[in-house]
């Protein structure tokens, strides 16, 4: 199949150039322009956290080739670099979240920036919390990736709604033209004896097509409700608002009365307006008054509710005030002192009325950072036994810990409940992540975790900021040496169904599915061999790699 080619820019035409060279000035400085930002092969230009010193490479038909690699080799010698890492930087062992946290500020800008490690605590990936609040606040003009996925989505989800419409309209058309059609058809020929409907009534017959959330609320349930629902339509929110601020509001007016005709709870009363029967301040029955007049009319009450920092209630009688400002001034009135108070300077909700509510500004100055960056225990170890950038702490003596204990610990917490030392073995599920992890670091990749898609491992050829991930990994142990056979260890079996929702999965985001064979040793092997170390006990997993493809009878011919 011949692959699509897009067409290449065509130039643009000489009246634009002479348009665009004859805008006026202020049409030149209101035009938006782009914030400059540094480009993102200088800021993730080190692959790693550490600093190498190549040699230049050798050219056996260029002589200057050789005068460059001898003077790279001298200054060397002569002046040789710093010792790497250079830099080491201190994390914490969080046993509540089996991750380590890292809250330096330098150190987490330098482990993203230089390899790609962890993820914000409070972001998707990149931790750049602080950069989205500046943002937010408008300190800063930029932009985040999470907007961009954000306004992404929304347009998106409009374009399949116009989608929709545009399809239901044209077949309301259709549908239209073949009530038409018909009509005419029955009306020439005149053979049915059943009375045909109008075409104005067909045409109200077929109603539009629901296309959006509110529409999809007027549908009838039954055919028996379609009366009821055309005669008694919902409204939208937009009416509902609109009619609702047409409604006077007694709460308004009850500020504006007197303070001797209003009762406990800040509604208005006309002398004895209100009920005889009811509950009074201190929530008890009333009885009704036989000599109350006739013309009495119970009082309109309207619910309230108030928001408070600390609950202290669950139930709220009729006579409790509907916002602190009226609770202060009732029990004032409760109490029997003066009405002197300045009630029809207060809203129902509780602000001043005359006197609008001042704002409280947002802090414009320094925004403190609560984002830390969160480690797995893989790039933990990574960073610590295989580049030695990395130190972790433990939390409650702030001391490091060695690399054997931070390996036993981070087998002992991959799973939950955690195990204890005795229940570790080779095949356990960190030594397994951690060998695939520490064989495509290796190998220049960038392993990040595939929860997302059902893997166990996405790889990036350069990190997630450049591109979308090539593949994802699934780690299978392999029981191949003969210790297993001996002593009857189940192997775990994997079925075709399995493998094709997998490869179906990758498919849909256009990523291939890599399985990783790990070679599990012994425990007897495996225990002697960690006595010596952790890089002893490492060298004995072997990977082997298998790439899987989904096969189509009609395309791999």
């Amino acid at each position: 199949m011949a692959e699509a080619q897009s067409p290449a820019p065509q130039p643009q035409p000489a009246a634009n150039s002479v348009k665009s060279s004859t805008a006026s000035p202020a049409q030149a400085e209101t035009r938006p322009q782009r914030p400059k930002t540094t480009p993102l092969h200088q800021i993730y230009a080190l692959p790693a956290p550490i600093r190498t010193f190549p040699l230049p490479s050798f050219y056996p038909n260029n002589p200057v080739s050789l005068l460059q690699l001898a003077w790279a080799w001298a200054s060397q010698v002569l002046s040789p670099p710093p010792a790497e890492p250079s830099v080491i930087w201190e994390a914490i062992w969080s046993p509540e979240s089996s991750s380590v946290h890292v809250y330096d500020e330098k150190a987490i800008r330098a482990l993203w920036e230089q390899g790609f490690y962890g993820k914000g605590n409070l972001s998707r990936s990149e931790p750049n919390w602080l950069k989205r609040e500046k943002v937010r606040r408008g300190l800063v003009q930029t932009h985040v990736s999470e907007e961009l996925t954000t306004s992404r989505r929304e347009e998106r989800i409009k374009m399949k709604w116009e989608r929709a419409r545009a399809e239901q309209d044209a077949i309301r058309q259709v549908r239209l033209e073949e009530a038409r059609l018909a009509i005419a058809h029955g009306s020439s020929t005149g053979t049915s004896s059943v009375p045909q409907p109008e075409v104005p009534a067909v045409i109200a017959a077929v109603q539009a097509p629901p296309t959006g959330p509110l529409e999809l609320l007027l549908l009838p349930n039954s055919s028996a409700d379609v009366p009821l629902a055309v005669e008694h339509p919902i409204l939208p929110a937009e009416a509902i608002a609109a009619a609702a601020d047409l409604i006077p509001d007694d709460s308004e007016s009850s500020l504006d009365t007197p303070p001797d005709q209003q009762s406990a709870n800040g509604h208005a009363v006309n002398g004895s307006s209100i009920s005889t029967t009811g509950e009074d301040l201190n929530g008890h029955v009333k009885s009704p008054d036989d000599n109350a007049p006739d013309e009495v009319k119970t009082v309109k009450r309207r619910k309230s509710v108030r928001f408070s920092p600390r609950v202290e209630s669950a139930t709220f009688q009729h006579s409790d005030p509907p916002s602190p400002s009226h609770a202060s001034i009732s029990d004032k009135t409760a109490n029997g002192s003066s009405h002197g108070a300045k009630r029809d300077a207060v809203w129902p909700n509780g602000s001043l009325r005359h006197k609008a509510a001042p704002e409280m500004p947002e802090a414009t100055g320094e925004i403190l950072n609560k984002e830390h960056l969160q480690l797995t225990g893989e790039e933990a170890l990574f960073l610590s036994f295989g580049l030695g950038t990395l130190k972790v702490l433990d939390p409650q003596t702030k001391t490091p810990i060695d690399t054997s204990s931070l390996l036993t610990l981070f087998r002992q917490n991959a799973v939950f409940p955690p195990l204890p030392p005795t229940a570790l073995l080779p095949d356990d599920s960190f030594l397994l992540n951690y060998a695939v992890y520490h064989h495509f670091r290796s190998l220049g990749w960038v392993p990040r975790p595939g929860i997302k898609f059902g893997m166990d491992w996405m790889l990036y050829a350069k990190g997630p900021v450049f591109d979308h991930a090539e593949f994802g990994v699934i780690i299978l142990p392999s029981y191949s040496h003969a210790w297993w056979n001996e002593n009857k260890h189940p192997v775990p079996q994997k079925t075709w169904h399995w493998l094709h929702g997998v490869v179906r999965v990758l498919a849909h985001v256009h990523k291939s599915l890599v399985l990783v064979y790990v070679d599990v040793p012994p425990p007897p092997i495996f225990d002697k061999a960690f006595e010596q170390g952790p890089a002893a006990a490492l060298k004995l997993y072997k990977i082997r790699e298998v790439m899987v493809r989904r096969w189509s009878s009609n395309r791999n011919r």
